[in-house]
């Protein structure tokens, strides 16, 4: 039977617990990489001030916004495709009816996701897994744009792994106030919260509810009620410890990805975290910076008295007291050791070269200073050799993420009736596989069409010998696999009843061409034969008698 909702909220209260080291490291993270966002341990109001009295210097800012931004725009660019599907079977593939059929489930995919708010939550989505190392997607149900998404922050979920590293297990916090919260359950919220929202008192305050959400074990699949889905969700009320709402899901609705993953620990680690000690240096180095440029700009100075008072104060503006006749100096003079601003700008310039390297700037900038204009080989090849890098994270994006998320908005869409009929030779089997291109798996799958291309050259040499090699070669196919590699549309290519008709019309065009020619020949032959047999006769009438 579904868990009560006291046992739910224990297993939650042992979940926090386990993350309280984490909340403070978060924190931290926050203040330097995302003071933009709600912090984690501390009270926010909104509309406050940012806190940003850790922060000298702001290229910890900007690093983790071009992380962000650069994951985006390599693995799902808005304005451009970035997944296709094809089945499992690879012959059938071949079929142009399937291949249309998964070219109109892919646009019809494509424009559910443009319609959504899915790319307005993918650069925070993408920023805090640089930033804190785990980000948690939410995807509904949305009775006007069919999907909607949203980015759950850290401090607010409670996630549980399976015993192969899975999440399965999500612990949601949502405040609402009285009238937020009868919006959302109606007569479900508890007498005190109606009553509440009925009198109109206190509208501020806020109640905590928890959505919980995970396999439904006892689930009867021959019945098609929300309760017996593959995926319970249950609302809990925290204050009054009852479950107010159950529901379910086909597929599980959120998605976690932790951007680097260390055995037996839920959470991920992330680039930020590396580049964390680098981060505190570079803004202790600024804060020194300021210092030194402020003394040169406003100097401390010495005024006379009987003798110089210890310490000494070197800050701006700051005042020391000399004995005038033994210094035998004017009234007033600036003192101080200034430094050399310029070594501390060179130290600067190292420790923002390594957050820029840790925090994989130089890998989404990599074009930033290049001067020399580079065919489309030379920066799909430079691509791919950076991109290398973040090969792991990319692929637990694609598979803990991207590849739900889809799988999702499929079947959302396929509950609605807004995908088309199968044909009939994947009728029996319409398993499908998620194929990526990106500018990240177009610049994975170079080396594909590299070698298809050195295979095809070294053919052509051969075949200027040896023409019969080309009997090898299916022409068809190639400009298939070429079109798969390089994320062509494959409108543009004609069906195989299409493409043969208009082979055998070419045949027969040629045939009636060589026809007609033969014909010609021999009508020449004729007229030749007859011109002869004439001028023989005539030969022969004027030959002497």
């Amino acid at each position: 039977m579904p868990k009560s909702a006291a046992q739910l909220l224990k297993e939650k209260g042992q979940c926090k617990s386990g993350r309280l080291n984490f909340e403070s490291y978060w924190q931290t993270l926050h203040d330097f990489y995302d003071i933009e966002a709600q912090d984690v341990n501390q009270q926010y109001h909104p509309g406050n001030e940012l806190t940003i009295t850790q922060l000298f210097d702001s290229f910890s800012l900007e690093a983790a916004d071009i992380l962000a931004s650069g994951l985006m725009n390599y693995l799902t660019p808005p304005a451009s495709k970035w997944f296709s599907f094809r089945t499992k079977d690879p012959l059938m593939m071949e079929s142009k009816r399937v291949l249309w059929y998964l070219k109109d489930i892919e646009a019809e995919v494509n424009h559910t996701m443009n319609n959504s708010n899915y790319y307005d939550v993918n650069p925070d989505f993408f920023k805090k897994s640089g930033v804190y190392g785990t980000s948690i997607l939410f995807q509904e149900d949305d009775p006007f744009d069919d999907v909607r998404f949203y980015s759950i922050p850290v401090k607010s979920v409670c996630i549980v792994e399976d015993a192969r590293g899975r999440v399965i297990e999500y612990y949601i916090d949502f405040e609402y106030t009285a009238t937020q919260a009868v919006t959302r359950f109606g007569e479900k919220v508890h007498e005190s919260v109606m009553k509440r929202h009925k009198e109109s008192r206190n509208p501020e305050e806020k109640d905590t509810y928890t959505l919980y959400i995970g396999p439904n074990w006892d689930r009867n699949p021959m019945a098609m009620d929300n309760t017996n889905k593959p995926w319970i969700a249950q609302w809990i009320d925290d204050a009054h410890k009852t479950i107010i709402d159950t529901g379910g899901f086909d597929e599980l609705p959120a998605m976690t990805h932790r951007f680097y993953k260390r055995a037996n620990v839920v959470w991920g680690y992330s680039p930020a975290m590396k580049a964390l000690p680098d981060v505190r240096v570079l803004n202790a180095m600024a804060k020194t910076q300021l210092r030194a440029a402020m003394k040169i700009t406003d100097p401390p100075v010495a005024l006379p008295d009987n003798a110089f008072l210890m310490p000494f104060n070197y800050n701006p503006r700051g005042t020391n007291y000399y004995q005038k006749d033994a210094l035998r100096k004017d009234d007033i003079f600036p003192i101080g050791n200034y430094g050399n601003p310029a070594v501390g700008m060179d130290m600067m310039e190292y420790r923002i070269h390594r957050i820029r390297s840790q925090m994989f700037t130089d890998v989404f900038l990599a074009f930033q200073n290049v001067q020399k204009q580079m065919n489309n080989p030379e920066v799909f090849e430079r691509i791919a050799e950076k991109m290398t890098l973040l090969g792991p994270s990319v692929g637990r994006f694609m598979s803990a993420v991207l590849d739900p998320t889809l799988n999702r908005t499929i079947g959302l869409l396929a509950r609605r009736g807004k995908l088309p009929e199968p044909p009939d030779e994947i009728r029996e089997n319409p398993r499908y596989e998620i194929e990526y291109v990106s500018t990240l798996a177009r610049a994975q799958r170079n080396g594909e069409l590299q070698a298809l291309q050195n295979a095809m050259i070294m053919v052509g040499q051969m075949a200027q010998f040896t023409p019969d090699v080309l009997d090898k070669i299916n022409a068809d196919k190639a400009v298939d696999v070429t079109f798969g590699i390089t994320g062509a549309p494959i409108q543009m290519l004609r069906d195989d009843e299409e493409v043969a008709a208009i082979r055998d019309s070419r045949r027969q065009a040629q045939a009636k061409a060589q026809e007609a020619e033969l014909m010609g020949q021999g009508a020449a032959i004729a007229v030749d034969a007859t011109q002869a047999s004439k001028n023989a006769r005539q030969a022969q009438l004027m030959a002497p008698v």
